[in-house]
């Protein structure tokens, strides 16, 4: 009995890391920042910055389940306002979405291409 939940827990514990790979990923970024000035020499700053980075592993010849699809929706919007003399906006906006994935569809006996 012990051994069998042993070996059942080790296989589990094995397989977890390539189980949270097998689900879709899916990033959703939203900012919205305004601003209004009234009178002389204001100066307003908006910076945004959003960053989405996502790697899925594929072991379908491992017989691991395929990974789902990978979404990245990002959306910014700056407003600003300002009445008066020498007022200065500076608006600025990154966005960046870094998408991987690694296939490996067929079981690579150890040593392979040596």
């Amino acid at each position: 009995m012990k051994k069998s939940t042993l070996a059942l827990l080790t296989t589990v514990i094995a397989f977890t890391p390539f189980a949270a790979f097998a689900q879709a990923q899916t990033s959703i970024q939203n900012n919205t920042n305004s601003a209004a000035v009234v009178g002389n020499g204001n100066f307003i700053r908006q910076n945004a910055t959003q960053t989405s980075i996502q790697d899925q592993l594929d072991l379908g010849g491992y017989g691991i389940p395929s990974p789902d699809a990978q979404t990245s929706v990002q959306i910014n919007a700056n407003e600003a306002a300002a009445v008066g003399n020498h007022n200065v906006i500076d608006q600025n906006a990154t966005q960046t979405s870094i998408q991987d994935q690694i296939d490996v569809n067929k079981y690579l006996p150890h040593g392979y291409g040596y």
